[in-house]
């Protein structure tokens, strides 16, 4: 588990406050390594490069301390079973070395993939893709976050068991809210130090083309970067409302109730957190269809626009933004896709999952 703002972090929460809690005891071991700094392209497999030389050897020796120390961490705290969760690059290489450390000392292992699976695993050489393959039959069981990428998975090398088990919102989240029916819409952006791949470009260039048209959207952007921030207000863009940089969770959800729109025109991804959290408080949507996005979107809680093109998502949101009755018809549907299917009572198939390793 890696205490650091993200998916990761509210699943893993999110999950030792449900109430598998009252069964299995979660005994979180962290994995993460200092921040990296003003970074906007933390993604793929020159990822590591990018927080300089300093931040290079700080993460090499926090990760060396953390294999080291995990052994022990099992030993120590009796652990019975371990759930390691891997993503895409080097975070996959990492969580291929945790599950050996585990397998060596005879624990039951569950991987849980996230991120954007499809695009690291299609864009490896074939010799890297057969590695991963190998890598993919090495946990006792495999946790898919959704249909797409269970067969991807499945495609990829994995021959043993998978469960099926997308994020989901807690109870106390899922709320209705009326939105502003006024002159002005609010579109929220949440960048992080994967903005490149979240779509910031896409964002960026939808608010250059409508600034100064007339139209009524504002653009709030939230885990914005330092120079992110800089280039923005150089841009001297009137339809931004508000930049922030990194908020704790409680903030987003916060900006989520208060917002009409999220825009989430990525590039790649696994199953999206923000998109349930912000399904959940009733706010339409702006998409692309990757990863298990179209999965979660399908019946109708979102405007989808090709991956990268600015031109279609200016569109859609000067469309939203004009239109106050169809962003409530939106968002009245994606809280009702929340509520029938991204809630805790998706947790039995981990549950299962659990006591099936256990009893072997």
């Amino acid at each position: 588990m890696s205490p650091t703002k993200g998916g990761v972090t509210t699943f893993m929460l999110n999950l030792m406050a449900s109430h598998l809690a009252e069964e299995f005891e979660f005994v979180p071991f962290t994995t993460s390594r200092p921040p990296k700094r003003d970074v906007i392209d933390n993604w793929g497999y020159g990822s590591m490069f990018r927080g300089g030389l300093g931040r290079i050897l700080m993460g090499a020796l926090a990760t060396i301390l953390h294999l080291a120390a995990f052994p022990f961490a099992i030993v120590r705290h009796r652990i019975d079973l371990v759930q390691i969760q891997a993503s895409d690059y080097q975070a996959f290489l990492e969580s291929v070395l945790y599950a050996l450390i585990a397998r060596s000392l005879r624990r039951p292992v569950l991987f849980r993939i996230g991120g954007a699976f499809d695009l690291f695993h299609g864009r490896s050489p074939r010799i890297v893709r057969r590695w991963i393959a190998a890598s993919l039959r090495l946990p006792h069981c495999l946790i898919a976050q959704s249909a797409f990428a269970r067969d991807y998975i499945r495609r990829a090398g994995r021959t043993g068991e998978i469960i099926t088990l997308p994020n989901w919102s807690r109870e106390i989240d899922i709320a209705e809210r009326p939105r502003s029916g006024g002159d002005a819409a609010t579109f929220l952006f949440i960048a992080g130090i994967e903005a490149r791949r979240k779509g910031i470009q896409e964002v960026l260039a939808a608010a250059r083309q409508l600034d100064g048209t007339g139209c009524p959207a504002r653009f709030c952007l939230l885990a914005m970067t330092p120079s992110l921030i800089q280039h923005v207000g150089e841009l001297g863009l009137s339809n931004i409302r508000m930049m922030e940089g990194p908020v704790a969770h409680d903030r987003v959800l916060e900006l989520m109730r208060q917002s009409d729109v999220l825009l989430l025109p990525s590039h790649g991804e696994g199953f999206p957190n923000s998109l349930i959290e912000a399904m959940a408080t009733g706010m339409a949507s702006i998409v692309t269809p990757v990863g298990a996005v179209p999965e979660i979107v399908e019946e109708g809680g979102a405007l989808t626009v090709p991956v990268g093109d600015a031109a279609a998502l200016a569109s859609a949101i000067e469309r939203l933004a004009g239109n106050p009755e169809l962003r409530q018809r939106l968002g009245n549907e994606a809280g009702r896709i929340v509520r029938a299917r991204y809630t805790a009572a998706a947790l039995p198939p981990l549950a299962e999952a659990y006591r099936g390793l256990l009893g072997r």
